[in-house]
């Protein structure tokens, strides 16, 4: 008796691949996934988040998955169930997305507190550092002048003194007090010139310094401007004299227009506007044009105290610290 299966036009499946039959009849896994038991193949994906596993029957409508909390003690991740205690709460690394606490603000040094600082204690210290660096040039031009008042002034004295002469004769002495008087109307221009092409000529030499180039004896010498310089100064002094019945007036009027002459030099100004923008910028600056003409004043004071030697230091000190703070009230960096 043979015992093979009798060929009934069908073949087994599992005759040729030598696996055992399987069990007994079992319900079909659902599509796409993998039979109870059984691991997920190559290529399969496990179930869904919220999707039952192979073998479990899907949740009746309004009922939680399986392993999942009911409506009623869900909660949201952004607060947790009343009396849960939050897993970051006790400290550890922050939770997943949240950033880093902000940084903390630099702190704040003393000079930031209150007002800015005014820029007229350090335009001393600047005007003493740049003197010091260029003192062979401003000594040489204050001896240039210094000549060249002595002279102006040999020649009125010789003039008045010729004229002391003649005073013997009345005709004469009537014609020498004119000359003298003339003389001395003279002499005052030249002087006022002179003093005023000085002055421009330091506040030349201070402005180049301010823009980092050494200055010149030519810039101590330099006629550029110098007609609107004259009639600025000539004007100031009007008003001055003007006013000076009360000792307060001639004070205002300078300091208002202790900016004029820097106006004229450096941005070529006439004799109005440079008037009009040294009072705007005082009235602007008010407590930096104050201090910065207190300290002028005592360090020429001081200077006029030492005669001639102090004045030689205490001018272009002054002058080349009013035009770093000059600088600085127009918003331009000193060098």
């Amino acid at each position: 008796m043979s015992d093979k299966t009798p060929d009934d036009g069908t073949q087994d499946p599992y005759a040729q691949s030598g696996y055992p039959p399987p069990p007994g009849p079992a319900q079909p896994p659902v599509y796409g996934q993998p039979a109870q038991g059984q691991q997920p193949g190559y290529g399969q994906q496990p179930p869904a988040y919220g999707q039952p596993a192979a073998g479990q029957q899907p949740p009746a409508y309004g009922q939680p998955a399986p392993g999942q909390p009911s409506g009623w003690e869900k909660t949201t991740p952004e607060q947790p169930a009343y009396g849960a205690q939050d897993q970051y709460s006790t400290g550890g690394y922050p939770p997943p997305g949240s950033a880093y606490p902000p940084p903390s603000a630099p702190p704040i040094s003393a000079g930031q507190y209150g007002a800015p600082e005014s820029p007229v204690p350090d335009g001393f210290r600047y005007g003493w550092q740049k003197f010091t660096q260029n003192i062979g040039v401003f000594l040489l031009a204050a001896l240039a002048y210094l000549a060249v008042f002595a002279v102006v002034g040999g020649i009125f004295f010789a003039i008045l003194v010729g004229s002391s002469l003649s005073a013997g004769d009345d005709g004469v002495g009537a014609a020498g007090i004119a000359g003298l008087g003339f003389g001395a109307v003279v002499f005052t221009l030249i002087m006022f010139v002179l003093v005023m092409l000085a002055q421009a000529g330091i506040i030349r030499g201070a402005l180049v310094i301010t823009q980092g180039r050494r200055p010149t004896l030519a810039d101590f010498f330099s006629t550029s401007r110098l007609g609107t310089i004259i009639l600025t100064s000539l004007l100031v002094s009007l008003v001055s004299t003007i006013v000076s019945f009360t000792f307060i007036g001639s004070i205002i009027v300078a300091f208002f227009g202790q900016f004029a002459l820097f106006f004229i030099i450096d941005k070529g100004l006439g004799v109005i506007d440079s008037i009009k923008a040294s009072i705007r910028l005082v009235l602007d600056n008010l407590s930096t044009a104050i201090l910065l003409y207190v300290f002028v004043y005592l360090a020429n004071a001081v200077g006029a105290i030492l005669l001639l030697v102090g004045l030689l230091v205490a001018i272009p000190v002054s002058m080349i610290a009013s035009a770093y703070v000059y600088r600085k009230l127009i918003n331009e960096q000193p060098v």
